[in-house]
């Protein structure tokens, strides 16, 4: 009994430090960029891998906390990030809902990556499949449940997936990648248009 306690205690240590070793390449990747921006195209597959649709738009970001994300097709949207609220905004319905940064996250774990505070990350693990960086969050009512990474030669994200708790998945492809992109000053910000029902939850 002592013998497979023992064997047990190993496997634990080295389980627990193959996370660690994940989760420090991953966050190392992520601080070689201050800024990026890409266009990026989406497939999103249902709950039994089908494909149901395709998107695409573009992406910026710029640390700390900094975020845009502009799709453009199928339907138009925008999430725009300061640092401090972001901006959920659908022009469809004319709606822009307002949320405070940490709460967005568990919405918009993308965020993760713009950001600087490595305490967000206890809440997820990382692990390593092959090319790719998992980050599973360990709270089970999270909308988003896992996503994945994958870096170019260059250390530059060229694609990524997110899967919902309910088991849909998209996955990303980015090209025109750049880590010294021109942003504007109002890349971040957003205002809504007149006439836009508001939803602020900050």
């Amino acid at each position: 009994m002592k013998k497979l306690a023992t064997i047990g205690f190993l496997i634990w240590s080295v389980s627990a430090v193959a996370l660690a070793d994940a989760r420090s390449d991953l966050q190392q990747k992520l601080a070689s960029f201050n800024q990026f921006s890409a266009d990026f195209s989406q497939q999103v597959f249902d709950e039994q891998g089908k494909p149901m649709q395709t998107g695409k738009g573009t992406m910026q970001l710029a640390r700390p906390d900094q975020f845009r994300w502009h799709t453009v097709s199928p339907d138009e949207s925008l999430i725009v990030s300061n640092g401090k609220s972001v901006w959920m905004y659908d022009p469809f319905v004319e709606q822009v809902s307002i949320a405070p940064l940490e709460q967005a996250i568990q919405n918009t774990p993308f965020l993760l990556i713009a950001g600087r505070d490595g305490k967000r990350w206890q809440d997820y693990e990382v692990t390593r499949q092959g090319a790719d960086f998992i980050v599973a969050s360990k709270d089970p009512s999270e909308l988003i449940s896992q996503f994945s990474l994958r870096f170019d030669a260059r250390n530059r994200i060229e694609r990524f997936s997110v899967l919902e708790s309910g088991g849909q998945r998209s996955d990303f492809t980015l090209k025109n990648i750049n880590t010294q992109p021109k942003v504007s000053n109002t890349s971040f910000t957003f205002t809504p248009p007149k006439g836009v029902m508001v939803d602020d939850q900050r």
